[in-house]
């Protein structure tokens, strides 16, 4: 899925206080792109940085947006959040197979490395044009996470990719987001491609599904089923207005998930995998 941010100040606290899901109690994280590099940003995501860059301030000083009726307006970034197969997420959350974690976040790395090099470009106005410049770096703090709001076993990663990237004469300026969005599924069948293979090199068979999807072969669909309340919730939404998630629009869908999202609930990683198991 791609979102896009509209608050600086609430998606800094909506990333900070996610951490329910990990083991030690902190969010996993790591900042990846040419322009969080180019930064001096690596490792896990340090908040006040992240914080900083979510309001536009790139350097001590450079800061992007425009002034609006006497107050700074920046969009802040796009959230691309990858998903892995449910059985991914029992065998890795359920069963304790780590190495499908590793997987999942090879993935994930490979598909973003690929967006930034195809995808990542700014508008320059010159002259009374504009003209779209590829740019080939992007600033992206991952979040990775082990459930769903559920609290069923779900591997995804949010992936913030700042609103800022820099040209060819090393300015850095607002990001061109519209081939994220054009191209949405199929860097969702890049992700999915990438995990298939890194599952299958690491022994398990997989049964392919519908486009580029697939689950782990073994495992029952009574089981991935019991551990699927969000997308039962969503598809009981989606049947109640005469449409199946084949039929339903991405925007249907998305509107649907946050409509049926629960609030948070903070359990620890151990109650959550014996109540699982």
């Amino acid at each position: 899925t791609v979102s896009g941010l509209t608050n600086a100040a609430q998606a800094s606290a909506y990333y900070e206080a996610d951490d329910y899901y990990s083991e030690d109690g902190t969010a996993p994280s790591v900042w990846l792109g040419k322009g969080a590099a180019e930064l001096g940003l690596s490792g896990d995501v340090d908040q006040e940085a992240f914080t900083r860059l979510l309001h536009g301030q790139v350097t001590k000083d450079q800061r992007l947006g425009t002034q609006r009726d006497g107050e700074w307006s920046h969009r802040p970034g796009w959230d691309l959040t990858f998903s892995a197969p449910k059985s991914v997420s029992v065998m890795a959350e359920v069963a304790g197979d780590r190495r499908l974690i590793e997987a999942h976040e090879a993935a994930v790395q490979r598909t973003l490395a690929l967006a930034e090099q195809y995808l990542a470009a700014t508008r320059i106005r010159e002259d009374g044009e504009v003209r779209r410049e590829v740019t080939q770096n992007l600033v992206i703090a991952s979040f990775r996470h082990g459930t769903s709001r559920a609290l069923d076993p779900q591997l995804h990663s949010h992936n913030v990719i700042l609103n800022m990237t820099q040209d060819q004469d090393g300015h850095w300026r607002s990001l061109e987001p519209r081939a994220l969005y054009q191209l949405q599924k199929q860097l969702g069948a890049l992700y999915r491609q990438e995990l298939a293979h890194e599952v299958t090199e690491l022994g398990y068979e997989i049964t392919k599904g519908k486009d580029s999807s697939f689950e782990i072969a073994g495992l029952s669909p009574e089981s991935l089923e019991a551990f699927s309340q969000r997308a039962q919730a969503i598809e009981a939404q989606l049947a109640e207005r005469g449409k199946s998630r084949a039929q339903a629009s991405a925007a249907e869908k998305q509107t649907i998930a946050l409509d049926t999202r629960q609030a948070k609930e903070a359990v620890p990683q151990a109650k959550l995998i014996q109540a699982w198991r």
